[in-house]
This record gives C-alpha cells, sequence and structure tokens, in this order.
C-alpha cells in the first residue's frame, strides 16, 4: 500500500496557475500518485503525462466537495493516507514528510501544518468551529469581526506544539485514508465554501483533528469570495446550507469541540 494519494480539483486553471503546486508534490517521495480532477474541460490536463498524475474528468462543474470525492472513492483504499490539496499550495517536500512522519506515528483522522502566505504571515488554519456572527460579521462587518477573529482563529493562544483543534482549514487536508473513508468524504449539498468545515467537523467528533504547527505549507490565498459576487453568493448559501445542518445560535457541538480545544491547548 502506498503512503499518500493526493488530489486536487481544477476549474478553468492554466498549467501556470498550477506548475507550483504540481512540482511540490510530485518532488514528495511519500506522495505516489497525484489525481487531477477536471470539473471543466481543461485540455492541458487532459493531455498531461507523468507517471505519478492520473487525469479523471468529472461531469461537470460538480463543486469542490464533489469533485474531490470522485478520487476519494476510487483510490483512498489504495493509500495509508490521502491528501485534500488546493491548486494554490506550494511546500518544501522535507516540511512534507515531518508531516507524514509525524501523522504515521499518531491515531487522530485528520492533520494540517502551519498555513502561511507568500510573505510568511499565518493565516490561521487552525480554528474554532464557527458561529454566523463569525462568518458573517468577517463579510459585512471587518472591524467588528478584527474583535471575534481574536477568540475565533486562536489568535491570542500559543500554538507552537501539536493539538487538537476542531476546524482545520481545507487547502491542506491530510486524512487518514481510512477514517475519510468512513466519513463519507464530503458532504455534497456544498458546491463550494463550508465543506472543509463540515468535514473537519466529523472527523474532529468520530477521529479526532491535530494540528502540527512544526511544518509549513504556502497558500497563495485569493479570497474569491470577497472579490466576486458569484463566489459570494456562493459562501453565503454554504454558510445557509451548514448552520442550517449543525444549529445557528444553539449548537452543543459546537461548543463542546470548541471548548474541548480551548482546555486541551491550555494543559
Amino acid at each position: 500500500m502506498s503512503k499518500v494519494i493526493a488530489s486536487l480539483v481544477i476549474y478553468k486553471h492554466s498549467y501556470s496557475d498550477l506548475k507550483l503546486t504540481l512540482e511540490s508534490l510530485l518532488g514528495s517521495e511519500n506522495i505516489s500518485k497525484v489525481i487531477l480532477i477536471d470539473n471543466d474541460n481543461t485540455d492541458w490536463a487532459h493531455q498531461f503525462e507523468h507517471k505519478k498524475v492520473k487525469y479523471l474528468k468529472s461531469p461537470g462543474n460538480i463543486g469542490f466537495g464533489s469533485g474531490h470525492n470522485l478520487a476519494i472513492r476510487q483510490f483512498a483504499k489504495q493509500c495509508d493516507f490521502f491528501l485534500i490539496c488546493n491548486p494554490d499550495i506550494v511546500f518544501d517536500s522535507t516540511e512534507f514528510d515531518k508531516l507524514v512522519h509525524f501523522a504515521s506515528t499518531h491515531d487522530a483522522g485528520l492533520y494540517l501544518p502551519k498555513i502561511v502566505y507568500e510573505n510568511g504571515e499565518n493565516q490561521y488554519g487552525a480554528r474554532l468551529l464557527p458561529s454566523p456572527l463569525n462568518l458573517f460579521a468577517r463579510r459585512f462587518s471587518p472591524k467588528y469581526a478584527e474583535n471575534l477573529d481574536e477568540d475565533y482563529l486562536l489568535k491570542k493562544i500559543d500554538l507552537s506544539k501539536p493539538v487538537f483543534v476542531p476546524y482545520l482549514h481545507g487547502c491542506f487536508m491530510l486524512f487518514r485514508s481510512e477514517a475519510l473513508l468512513e466519513l463519507g468524504g464530503f458532504d455534497e449539498r456544498y458546491f463550494m465554501y463550508m465543506e472543509d468545515v463540515d468535514l473537519s467537523r466529523r472527523c474532529a467528533e468520530k477521529f479526532g483533528n491535530i494540528y502540527y504547527p512544526l511544518v509549513q505549507v504556502i497558500h497563495l490565498h485569493e479570497q474569491g469570495s470577497y472579490k466576486n459576487k458569484v463566489l459570494l453568493k456562493a459562501h453565503l448559501k454554504s454558510a445557509w446550507q451548514y448552520f442550517n445542518k449543525w444549529g445557528w445560535f444553539y449548537d452543543s457541538g459546537r461548543k463542546k469541540l470548541n471548548a474541548l480545544c480551548i482546555k486541551n491547548i491550555g494543559k
């Protein structure tokens, strides 16, 4: 059995958009396959040849989670760990090797390294489960959101050691394959956005999550929903679906998992 299989969902991405990400993934000896799930009709991806790369054409623009699920269902049984990777990630193979080694010696279901911008600034990928106020304030009241983010993004807390965190950002999720398959992958009701919160939460409840800040990857993140009205609409729709599923102002599970995170960090 191979150690890691990675999946990338692409939609109207050029090769230059993915070049650095592909080089990072293909340069790791721990990664045996990279699955390219094409939610469009991308000529270069269909023609791209590499012994590690497998091309999958989806039925259409089926969304982020549904695209990854195609790869999860076909390939997750063939590996120890399954990596959900955004097409805008760059990392050093030695950093990734450290993450895989750590995951191999622990039994949590999901692992996330420290996520940083290109300039090295922390993106705060380890987060508490959001309340409606957290998400909607970040979209419509940035000044108020700054205060809320101190808690939501765990900014006040020393996260220099591995620790349980209920929401690990979806740009670079390393799952134990057995756990990911048992969870059933992403909830396909979310077209785009919030699917990572939902899956991370379900994994935290059943198998546990670990934030591993001793290694880092670069996320060339543009926050598209802040700039594009279509993406903003998709984000708001997914937030509505998420809180309808888990609860708006009363969510005992959110309270429990967030409290467990704060308690473990305190130790």
